[in-house]
Parts: structure tokens; sequence; C-alpha cells
């Protein structure tokens, strides 16, 4: 269950927040964030969940899924983040906020980095002003040791395939076993047999690129060529990188920064028993252990006192530098107040998941067994639209 200081926008004051009101969400999407491919429903659960609690409690808003660059750098995909709000056209008395997942909470920070330079003749001080909140969720702060993972010509290669899986996965629900072998296999190849791992991931690249039709093979292609042009963001998503971050990009006054933390079921034996003979899900799992090796390698800082009570609340203990959500380091997500603290990996918390009440309007990228349902789902983002009224109604008193 999820723990933050608000379970919902139940603090709406009569008359404050009205239909008349214009109010904007921007969904900034992060590091498998492939929102630019039209039907490709990266943000398709929380932006349903978002429109139907904000209008449950008379804040109706407009939601916009930003377009970006999934491993373009930083300063690259802040930009394109500005020219979406700009293209909006917010009205002077306009409130935005921001929701960033993994990488789209550090777009949102540096936007909103007083006196950022992001090289574009928008004038970024008027649209910043209007920003009541920043909400980040599962988003590396401080940052993400798997990046440096993906880096040079075997990671990227490795890239490409987890890429056109996040694709695949999104547009279809579901992979083959097959396929969900060899990604296990792949990362299970010692890291000396490199030669042998880039040959099987290409092999792989091209097997399920095959089941687009042409259309799509083409759109999915340049994309994937864009990413191979800019991969800066991946050298941007090391902990040194991050620290550097962290000393330059300084929180606006007025605006609320809170932060949505995940952790999803550590990998374990008993795990492996629970699933029985299943092969899908013992093949998952058994590429999850290995993106959650990937995941750990660095020692982070003990959290706040707000955060460390939401964790023992969510998650029965404060865990350690090694707990993530498959990619992020739980205790990297922390920024500002504590939203809520899920079992959830890293896709689970937006909408990702497994659930078989839900009537299949939900789809798992990666079976993790973290038990996270539509109820904790509900309730994680009627905290965020709770996080979301109090921040507008802090910002109409000052």
């Amino acid at each position: 269950m999820a723990q933050g200081k608000i379970n919902g926008p139940d603090k709406v004051v009569a008359g404050l927040y009205s239909a008349t009101m214009q109010r904007h969400i921007f969904l900034i999407p992060g590091f498998f964030g492939f929102a630019n491919l039209g039907d490709f429903a990266y943000w398709g659960p929380v932006r349903l969940k978002l429109a139907e609690l904000l209008d449950d409690a008379g804040m109706p808003a407009t939601i916009h899924c930003v377009k970006s660059l999934p491993t373009a750098s930083l300063r690259t995909r802040t930009r394109l983040l500005l020219e979406a709000v700009a293209a909006a056209r917010p009205k002077p008395e306009a409130v935005i906020h921001l929701v960033g997942h993994s990488t789209g909470g550090l777009d949102a920070r540096l936007l909103l980095s007083p006196g950022v330079d992001l090289g574009s003749r928008i004038d970024v001080e008027r649209l910043v002003g209007k920003v009541a909140s920043s909400i980040s969720v599962a988003t590396p702060h401080l940052g993400a040791p798997i990046a440096s993972f993906f880096t040079g010509l075997l990671g990227g290669k490795l890239l490409r395939v987890l890429s056109i899986m996040t694709m695949a996965v999104l547009r279809t629900g579901q992979l083959p076993l097959s396929v969900w072998a060899e990604v296990a296999g792949l990362f299970a190849i010692p890291s000396s047999l490199g030669r042998t791992r880039g040959s099987l991931a290409s092999q792989l690249y091209e097997q399920l690129l095959a089941d687009f039709n042409a259309e799509r093979r083409a759109q999915v292609k340049e994309l994937l060529r864009e990413v191979g042009r800019d991969q800066s963001l991946l050298t941007q998503l090391t902990v040194e990188s991050l620290d550097l971050f962290n000393a330059a990009a300084g929180n606006r006054d007025g605006v609320a920064y809170g932060s949505v933390v995940t952790r999803s079921r550590p990998p374990s034996v008993e795990t492996t028993l629970e699933i029985g003979l299943n092969p899908v899900d013992q093949a998952q799992q058994a590429f999850y252990y290995s993106l959650s090796r990937l995941a750990a390698g660095h020692t982070f800082p003990a959290p706040a006192a707000e955060y460390e009570k939401a964790m023992r609340h969510s998650l029965g203990e404060i865990p350690d530098s090694s707990a993530s959500d498959g990619i992020v380091p739980t205790l990297s997500q922390p920024w500002g107040q504590c939203i809520a603290v899920a079992q959830a990996d890293h896709l689970d918390i937006i909408g990702h998941y497994r659930d078989d009440d839900d009537g299949g309007r939900h789809y798992d990228w990666l079976t993790t067994h973290s038990n996270f349902r539509s109820a904790q789902f509900h309730d994680v983002w009627a905290s965020v639209a709770g996080f979301m009224a109090d921040a507008e109604a802090v910002a109409a008193d000052a």
C-alpha cells in the first residue's frame, strides 16, 4: 500500500478549484520513454487515472504526454519539455504541474532551475512561473549505476533490444517464451564473451523488429537511429554526474517538490519456488535478477525521516543501497516531500503491471512478483493528485 502525506485530493476548498481554471499537467517520459510513437501507451494508464481523480475532485485538467528522446542529453530533453509547455499556450492565470517518470523527473527539475540556459529563444521564466508542483516518480536523483552498463558498443546493442522489447510489450501486452529466454540468456552470458553477446543481441533485435508492420518498422528504426546519435544521457545518469547536477540544479521558490519512491520485490529463491514451472515467468525472473544486479553497486545516504517512516509502513523496512525497482536504486529516488512509497517495479508504477481483475487494461513489462495491482495504483496516483491540490492551495495563499 502506498503511504504518503495525502491519500487523495480531499482538501479542495470550495470556490478555489473551479471548472473554469485552466490547469495543465505535463507527463514527462523517462529512459524508456517511447511516447512519440503514437499508440505506444507509455503514459496511458496514468493519464486515464489522473483524469478520473481530478475530475472527481472538481479539478479538471488538460493532460499532455510529452514527446522526448529516450537517451538524449538532459539539456536536449528539457528543451523539448520547454517546447511542449510553450506549445500548450497556457493562459496567464493557468497553473502547471510537471510529472516526470524516471529521467523525466530530472528534466522537470532542470527546467525549473533558476537561470537555466537551454539554448532556446522561448522565455523560460514566463512559463515556469506558472508551475505549482514538480513530481518525480522512480527518478534517479542520486544516480543510476545501471546507466554505465549501457555505454559502449555491447551496451548499445543490449539497449536496442530492451528498447524494442518495451515497445513490443506496450503494443501487444506480451512476448513469447522464446524471446524472454533469449533475453535472459543474453544477460547471463559472461561479459568476457562480448562478441557472442553482441551477435545474439543483434539477431534478437531483428527478430523483434520483424513482428512490426513496415510502417512501424520504419518509425522504430528512425527512433533508434536518433538514440544512436545521442546517448549523452547514459553518462549523465551516473552517480558522479548526478552529484554535479544536484550541485547546479537548484529548487525554485514557490514550487512544491515531491517524489514517489519504488522498490520491487527482490529476486529470491522463495520467488522462484512461487513461480513454479511457469517457463515464461522463470525466464522473466532470470532477466529481472540480472537487471537488479546491474542497478546496485553504490552506497547511498539514508533517506530523510519522512521517507523512512513511509518506507517502514509500505515496505516493512528501510531498504539498503542494494534495493531498487529493477532499474533505479530506491535510495536514489527521494527528492522533496514524500508523496508515496510503493512496492512496485520501474514500470509497474506507471500502470504496466499484471492484474487479472482489471479487464486486461494493464500489461506487465517485466514480472517481478511485487504484487502491485490496481488498488495500489489508485492509491499512489490519488496521493499525487492530492499533492497537486495542496500545491495549488499553498500557491493561492502566497
